[in-house]
């Protein structure tokens, strides 16, 4: 291997797995924007949220078929969209680097780390461990009332007159859930395919979390945003199970499914959390999770919050190693 080819890999890991490391520090310093603030109105998932929801509300009623096919065409629009505005910065910062533009202007050096920097902020966005963890841990300590206030505004359930053991229950179901969707998963696409790969997967979860729903609204008009959501969240949710298994330390005892509503889907890392916790996971109307074990507490709310910790440093640790695998191999996330 010559030194220029040495030099050239060199440079793509340093830019991906820097731009990781800024993003994951990013995280760790300041979370996602506050709630209503004006970073927030800016922030590119928050863009994406609003650009759903105005087409979902223009499509026409009434006919299964055309609602569904109308829910694939703005699926595709705005995931392709995305995804190729995260692939133009890209291709900027090709043409920028120091390897491809002789002498590295100061003009172009500029617009290269404008383009390195939005890129770190758009990949912090992917992904949320500090404000997973916030979420998850404000509302213990509380009483009941304002308990359940504070978890209606983490999960998608009704939350008025759950008791105290089922609010418990829903965090550590959130909070091993959101393992998969905002920790293992963007960090996997963007191990595999960069940026592009990483805001491609968060507005597929986007969607999801806007249409994907069984009600009548969204039944037909979110089928391919929830089916696609499943497929490709069905390795980052067996992934994210094996690592909370490896961080917790504990024998972990399968535990038993009863399901309430026939369809119910029981992701792999909820039943990690119950087996490792001996506790009893339930959604109201859905499924319960070792229906023989105790009620969680919110010390198991605590411990779990530790477990998603640590199995996201476990996570940033792989996706760099998967990262200098691939590009020793000759992949170039589209930079060469």
């Amino acid at each position: 291997m010559n030194a220029v080819a040495v030099d050239v890999r060199l440079l793509i890991f340093g830019l991906v797995a820097g731009a990781l490391l800024a993003a994951f520090g990013l995280d760790r310093l300041l979370g996602d924007p506050t709630e209503r603030s004006w970073a927030e109105q800016w922030y590119p998932p928050v863009l994406v949220g609003r650009a759903a929801i105005g087409l979902e509300r223009g499509v026409p009623r009434g006919n299964p078929a055309r609602e569904t096919g109308w829910g694939t065409l703005d699926w595709f629009v705005l995931v392709a969209g995305v995804t190729a505005l995260a692939f133009g910065l890209t291709v900027v910062e090709r043409w920028t680097l120091p390897a491809t533009v002789a002498a590295s202007p100061l003009p172009w050096a500029l617009v290269g780390l404008a383009a390195f920097g939005f890129g770190v902020v758009w990949l912090k966005s992917t992904f949320a461990v500090r404000t997973l963890e916030r979420f998850c841990l404000r509302p213990l300590g509380r009483p009941l009332d304002a308990m359940r206030i504070e978890v209606g505004q983490v999960v998608n359930r009704l939350t008025s007159d759950l008791p105290r053991e089922l609010l418990c229950s829903a965090l550590v179901e959130s909070a091993v859930e959101n393992t998969t969707d905002s920790v293992v998963a963007p960090l996997l696409a963007y191990s595999l395919l960069g940026l592009p790969g990483a805001v491609a997967y968060r507005t597929i979860n986007t969607l999801d979390a806007l249409w994907g729903h069984p009600e009548p609204r969204w039944r037909f008009f979110g089928r391919t945003a929830a089916l696609v959501d499943s497929a490709v969240n069905y390795l980052p949710d067996h992934l994210a199970s094996g690592m909370l298994r490896a961080v917790a330390g504990r024998p972990f005892a399968p535990p038993r499914i009863e399901r309430v509503a026939p369809d119910a889907k029981v992701p792999a890392t909820i039943r990690t959390a119950a087996g490792l916790l001996g506790v009893r996971l339930e959604r109201r109307g859905s499924y319960v999770v070792g229906p023989e074990n105790r009620p969680p507490t919110e010390e198991d709310v605590r411990r779990v919050v530790r477990w998603v910790r640590q199995a996201s440093g476990l996570m940033l640790l792989l996706s760099l190693g998967l990262i200098a695998g691939l590009v020793d191999v000759g992949w170039t996330y589209f930079l060469r």
